[in-house]
């Protein structure tokens, strides 16, 4: 009772403080509570070398959302070191306990924020906050999270719409160049892998799954009927309301889908609902810290799929965890190449597989140089594992010789601010094309799309 109580307090002090409209501050505040998380270049990009980054308005406005809120540096800091203090007490009694490594943890309840938010292009339908503890997480509910002032979560909200959109878009090109190809091809279903690094708790890969189940649901009834009997076994009352509540999450679905067969971008929902095809397969792999592979393990096998039944039953070790320290170039090498390489010896599969890498508020915490050689690593060991690729492809359209994506919201190297013409340097100098760029204010502030041909 008593930190139910302090609880509240807290919470009235962050909401009901009276505003301030002053010029808008830069977002890159570098916590004095976080000592133990060093952040690259936190004492050079500052507000001398963000004269090229946009303003918050119009970084919102780009990808869709609503700007964070005009605030004093005060304002964010008190804001920061209210949320900080409130990690332990709403995990107190958690049985799942996730490590806030690298503010991981943070992250995830601004994100349940956001995904709370029915009118947010990152509307999630409750999934981050599915993650979070049973009695504490009333504080993020959809009632409760239109009320906080649009500060870190909203942010955060900004480069989560950006990465979110720029995957649907891959995705659509991925299956627009699969569709182009032969028609022995196109009867075969494409392979998508999606490989995260620094996965932290972020949902992305369990929604982008979610809605592809959504959408076949929408085109094969007999899906539709094993889902909802698979839910219908469940008998007490909270499981018939989640029941219920996937197949209103199901009809909604079907009514945008319907909505959106003039192959016009909807304006409503997430940005998975603009997701053309349902052919393909989603593969995912998720690299991070062994304390967060180990803390996200158990809160997907103790909570989400508890909460989300249908999940439970649709997928095989989905997305597939795995340990790594980026700053360990050579034990980071093994790793994906044994992700990529894994049917290295088998044309037939080689051919039908097209590998995504993404990126999100990873680098910034890496040593100095280690981004940079990431990335070079990265576009290397995607080349040496599509070799012959595109001579076994050499009669389908010259669209499907590309070897691979990266969609990424961090902060690369040698570019101080948001010069796009320095980005675009930093990426061919690493092996990448880039394709879109997009900067924004705070800690991760570089977005793009790039790739390999």
């Amino acid at each position: 009772m008593t930190m139910m109580i302090m609880i509240k307090t807290l919470l009235l002090t962050t909401l009901l403080h009276p505003s301030h409209h002053h010029t808008t501050h830069s977002l890159s505040i570098t916590p004095k509570t976080q000592s133990h998380n060093t952040i690259r270049g936190s004492n050079k990009y500052g507000t001398l070398n963000n004269s090229t980054i946009l303003t918050p308005s119009d970084a919102a406005q780009k990808v869709g959302v609503l700007p964070t809120k005009e605030a004093t540096k005060e304002e964010w800091q008190r804001a920061w070191k209210l949320h900080r203090g409130l990690m332990k007490p709403l995990h107190l009694g958690d049985g799942c306990r996730p490590k806030d490594s690298k503010l991981a943890l943070a992250c995830l309840w601004w994100k349940a924020i956001a995904g709370n938010d029915n009118s947010s292009p990152v509307h999630d339908y409750s999934l981050s906050y599915d993650l979070l503890p049973p009695v504490t997480r009333w504080i993020v509910s959809r009632r409760v999270c239109r009320f906080y002032p649009r500060l870190h979560h909203a942010n955060v909200e900004i480069r989560t719409a950006y990465l979110d959109k720029a995957l649907t878009n891959v995705i659509n090109t991925i299956m627009n160049d699969h569709n182009n190809t032969t028609t022995a091809q196109q009867m075969r279903k494409k392979k998508i892998r999606l490989v995260v690094m620094g996965g932290g708790y972020d949902t992305r890969s369990i929604k982008l799954l979610e809605q592809s189940l959504l959408m076949q649901s929408g085109d094969d009834a007999t899906i539709t009927t094993t889902q909802y009997d698979l839910l219908r076994k469940r008998h007490n009352q909270s499981q018939k309301r989640r029941t219920r509540w996937y197949n209103r999450l199901l009809q909604r679905n079907k009514s945008r889908h319907n909505s959106n067969n003039d192959d016009k971008a909807t304006t409503t929902g997430n940005a998975f609902f603009n997701i053309t095809s349902t052919n393909y397969d989603l593969e995912a792999y998720e690299l991070d810290l062994p304390e967060v592979v180990s803390a996200k393990r158990k809160l997907l096998s103790s909570r989400l799929f508890r909460r989300r039944p249908w999940l439970q039953r649709r997928v095989d070790e989905y997305p597939k965890l795995m340990e790594a320290n980026f700053n360990d170039l050579n034990a980071t090498r093994k790793v994906l190449e044994g992700i990529l390489f894994d049917n290295q010896n088998d044309d037939e599969e080689r051919e039908d597989v097209t590998n995504v890498i993404l990126f999100e508020g990873v680098m910034i915490y890496l040593d100095k140089g280690v981004p940079h050689a990431l990335l070079e690593l990265c576009s290397d060991v995607l080349r040496k594992s599509q070799d012959g690729y595109t001579t076994y492809n050499s009669n389908t359209s010259s669209s499907t010789a590309t070897l691979g994506y990266l969609c990424f919201a961090d902060r690369l190297e040698n570019i101080p601010g948001g010069d796009e013409d320095a980005a675009h340097v930093e990426m061919e100098s690493t092996g990448w094309e880039l394709i879109d760029f997009l900067s924004k204010p705070g800690l991760a502030r570089h977005m793009g799309v790039a790739r390999i041909v």
